[in-house]
């Protein structure tokens, strides 16, 4: 089964827990360790949209060619113990707050 990977900015903690943005470009690595870009044809809509600078899309595929590099190098930054972990099914799910999706 294929790994996703993303390439996202560094989480930020706040007040009501951590934020993250996803930059759109993944990667997906199957177990025999071939990986692919996915998604890079989004990109360059987004700079029309407004969403991203030419730059920052600049900066996103220099990311992801960096990170190409160890993979192609035969670094991985993960453990491979991910892809047999499940959740403990006596665990009770989550809740989020009545107003988790407003923006503080």
């Amino acid at each position: 089964m294929p790994k996703w990977r993303f390439v996202e900015e560094p989480f930020r903690r706040t007040s009501r827990g951590v934020d993250a943005q996803d930059l759109e470009l993944d990667l997906v690595v199957s177990t025999d360790g071939s990986w692919r870009f996915k998604d890079d044809e989004l990109l360059e809509p987004w700079i029309a949209r407004g969403r991203y600078t030419a730059s920052e899309v600049a900066a996103i595929r220099a990311e992801g060619a960096r990170l190409a590099v160890e993979l192609n190098a035969g670094r991985r930054w993960w453990s491979d113990d991910w892809a047999r972990w499940t959740p403990d099914s006596v665990e009770p799910l989550p809740e989020l707050a009545p107003d988790w999706d407003r923006v503080v």
